[in-house]
This record gives C-alpha cells, structure tokens and sequence, in this order.
C-alpha cells in the first residue's frame, strides 16, 4: 500500500492522484505530519515539500520523480504508451509543464487577495497565454495530449489548466483555450479515474477561492 503525503489544495498533489487512480494503485492518503512547514517534514523530505509517497519503506518526493516510479512498478496501465520517440515526447510535455506553464499558472496565485488583481491580471494572462501557445504546438491533442492515450502528460496539465481557468473566473477574466485543448479538458474531466482523482482538489481550490479576500 502506498502513503501519498500531500494536501487537497495541493495541483502537484492532484497530479499524482491522478496517476495513481487511474492505474488503480491502491494508496492511502495523509497530509504530513505538523504540516510541511514543519521542521518534522523537513527532516524527512529536505525540500519541505509535497508530494511524496512512501511505499515498501522508499520515501520518495517531487511529483515526476514519483510518476516515473509509479510508471515503472506498475507498468500496466501505461501512462508512457508508444515506442521511443513518443514516449519522449510525453516527458517533453511534462517538463514544459512543470518549468514552464505552471510558474505562470502560480503567478496568478497573489491577484487573488490583490484588490487590483483584475486590472494587473492582463501581463499574467499575456505570459501565461505564451505558455499555452507553446504547449499547444508540441501536443496533438486527439483525444489526449499526447496521442490516443492518456499518458504523464496529461497529468500536470488537467490541474494547472483548470487551476488557472478558475482564477481567471474569480478575477473576472476569461482563459480562451483552441478548440482541441477545449476538447482535451472535456475528455479529462468525464473520465472517471480522471474525475475522481480531481474531485478533492476541485472543492479544496473553490474553497479557497471562495475563502479568499484582498488584502490591504
């Protein structure tokens, strides 16, 4: 059985929910012990971050790092389908996710307690959108990111792209994807493993939202 230490609010947390659901992985899931703040989780993970999971006495941190050792001890269902070339592909989508697209997706996170976070959300949304411009051009959505199958690319990705449509909403604005990435979130959201998976993240950042006050 494997632990997941992590948070409801947690998009990297959400990734490997999904990961692990849609293998059917059976895990168990905690928040760390006196938060990860803690000097408690910080003797255990160094980085003070989440997630991690611990199987088999492995204590193991960063969300890909743990996608990959999802991948390989359960290796059906796959989430690195194809031959060489795609499977390349896959980790290349993941890491502009995890580089490049989420940053941008986080700086949106202070103009939610900005009391002038609509009118600064323009230069945000313009670095974002660059963001998504270039993912657009790597992935070939049809249905999935990468291909026909779900795969590690699509992982990050179904979180941040909601994530950043959510504060977009909360901060009056608008998140216009292309078509096929509209078609993508589609499909990620009615798969069940998929859509379970998000479901505590879902409430935690509506909560949060809804929760949420500019500051002075």
């Amino acid at each position: 059985m494997i632990t997941l230490y992590g948070s409801a609010l947690s998009s990297y947390t959400a990734k490997v929910r999904i990961a692990l659901e849609f293998k059917q992985i059976p895990y168990v899931e905690r928040e760390p012990e006196g938060g990860y703040r803690s000097a408690a989780w910080r003797a255990r993970v160094p980085s003070g971050t989440i997630p991690a999971i611990e199987h088999e006495g492995v204590l193991l941190a960063e969300s890909e790092a743990i996608l990959e050792y999802l991948e390989e001890c359960w290796p059906e269902p796959t989430l690195l389908p194809g031959p060489p070339p795609e499977r390349a592909r896959i980790r290349w989508i993941a890491r502009l996710h995890d580089l490049h697209l989420e940053p941008r997706v986080r700086a949106l996170f202070p103009l939610v307690r900005d009391p002038h976070g609509p009118e600064r959300c323009a230069d945000a949304l313009d670095a974002l959108n660059a963001q998504l411009a270039i993912l657009a051009r790597v992935s070939e959505p049809s249905p999935w990111l990468a291909g026909r199958f779900p795969s590690l690319a699509d992982c990050g990705c179904a979180v941040s792209l909601q994530l950043a449509r959510m504060i977009c909403e909360h901060l009056g604005s608008g998140l216009p994807l292309p078509a096929p990435m509209e078609r993508w979130l589609s499909v990620v959201n009615e798969h069940p493993a998929l859509a379970k998976a998000l479901e505590p993240w879902h409430d935690a950042t509506r909560t949060w939202l809804r929760n949420a006050r500019p500051t002075s």
